[in-house]
């Protein structure tokens, strides 16, 4: 069985993320690596243990031309693991 790493002494179970895209706040707008009418993406991370600690929550801020983001989900009981149990 495959464990997650630990964090700050706790064995992480999951995590959640949120992506936010919005238009950039007025103190975002001056910063220099933002460029004009530029969109930005917020993304909340939350970090939680098996009995449902939260023992990190981050937020960033992206430029949204400038950010990917990409997820690799395995999904239990997929058709793939039921192949041949028909």
């Amino acid at each position: 069985m495959r464990r997650e790493p630990l964090l700050a002494g706790y064995e992480i179970d999951h995590r959640r993320e949120a992506l936010f895209a919005r238009n950039p706040t007025a103190d975002e707008v001056q910063l220099p690596q933002l460029p004009v009418g530029e969109p930005v993406v917020e993304l909340h991370r939350t970090t939680y243990t098996a009995d449902g600690t939260v023992v990190e929550f981050a937020v960033g801020v992206h430029s949204a031309s400038r950010f990917a983001w990409e997820y690799d989900f395995k999904v239990p009981d997929s058709a793939h693991d039921k192949k041949g149990q028909e």
